[in-house]
């Protein structure tokens, strides 16, 4: 093998250098390619999701005309996400490998100081919910209009078994969902910070790569629609200037291992909480019917009748991008 051999490719890495003999894929191509490897994932969660309707009452013709969720529970969704999301992520890394050419260090999984950044990325995750808590609630009490009259008690429910959460079944099944969501969470960054936005950022540089993969990032969420166009969009804003900060963020790291552990313990934390704020109020109930209510409306897709369309939908996009700026303007500070 020749010296000339040896010498990285001459485009822009993101993270870790590319291998020598490693090829680039088309831009413009990274949105099917994203596509067909989520469709192929998602044969796991149908699957299980067929199976789960046909043994639920009246079975599968009776779950179609009525709520196919009503069929499901914790118990199905959470293996079926975890399947379907390491899949995912399993079939871009084949795609690298194949294809591409490269390595996992360049889609910033670099072994230095993995494990300290991973640990930071779970507190920054958690924290990440409890400033947004925050935020909402300073709006709630400095502005009540702005949000709706159902989010407006910030009272716990009356009568709420708290002590229930200490049983063996709610700390089982919100472990399962810890594990479940840093699999998805991770995966998540795996695919849009780890491989997309490597790949943009050597087709069209970083700049160009960290904004076309923050978008692209939002359009795979716009399954939210179903709760109405105007809801959908907020939503879809939100969770675009959400994807922007943990571009930044991995940006930031030289590598994606803090943005996936935030990532997956922001997912856990969002979906925990008011999980076990249900399970305190309806003790009798287990918590993986509660579950996929839950779910429901944390991914925004509870429907227009549950949904409502206010300032206080404002509150997700405006913090992380104010925390996008912060880690813009702090990358510049370091590089001037």
């Amino acid at each position: 093998m020749t010296e000339q051999a040896l010498i990285p490719p001459p485009w822009q890495a993101l993270y870790a250098p590319w291998a020598p003999a490693s090829r680039r894929s088309y831009g413009w191509a990274t949105p099917f390619i994203l596509f067909l490897t989520y469709v192929i994932s998602s044969i796991p969660m149908i699957v299980l999701t067929v199976i789960a309707m046909a043994g639920a009452p009246g079975g599968l013709e009776s779950a179609a005309e009525g709520d196919a969720s009503a069929a499901l529970s914790g118990d199905i969704m959470l293996p079926g996400i975890l399947m379907q999301f390491a899949l995912w992520a399993a079939l871009i890394i084949l795609w690298v490998k194949a294809f591409e050419r490269r390595g996992l260090a360049s889609m910033g999984f670099t072994a230095t100081g993995w494990l300290r950044r991973y640990l930071r990325g779970l507190l920054v995750g958690v924290g990440l919910v409890f400033l947004l808590g925050g935020v909402m609630a300073a709006l709630t009490t400095l502005a009540p209009q702005a949000v709706p009259e159902s989010m407006r008690d910030m009272t716990g429910p009356e009568n709420a078994d708290w002590a229930v959460l200490a049983g063996g079944a709610f700390i089982g099944f919100a472990l399962l969902a810890i594990i479940t969501f840093l699999i998805q969470g991770g995966a998540e960054e795996v695919v849009f910070r780890g491989w997309l936005m490597s790949t943009l950022t050597a087709r069209w540089g970083a700049v160009a790569a960290i904004i076309a993969s923050s978008v692209i990032f939002g359009a795979f969420h716009l399954h939210v629609m179903v709760s109405g166009v105007a809801y959908g969009l907020m939503a879809v804003f939100g969770i675009t200037a959400t994807g922007l900060f943990f571009a930044l963020y991995a940006w930031a790291e030289r590598g994606v291992w803090g943005a996936a552990a935030a990532h997956g313990t922001f997912n856990a934390a969002a979906t925990l909480m008011p999980l076990a704020v249900m399970q305190a109020s309806e003790p009798d109930r287990t918590p993986s019917d509660l579950f996929a209510e839950v779910l429901t409306r944390a991914t925004g897709m509870a429907g227009v009748e549950a949904t409502e369309v206010g300032p206080h939908l404002l509150v997700q996009p405006g913090v992380f991008l104010t925390l996008s700026l912060i880690l813009f303007l702090r990358l510049r500070a370091r590089k001037g």
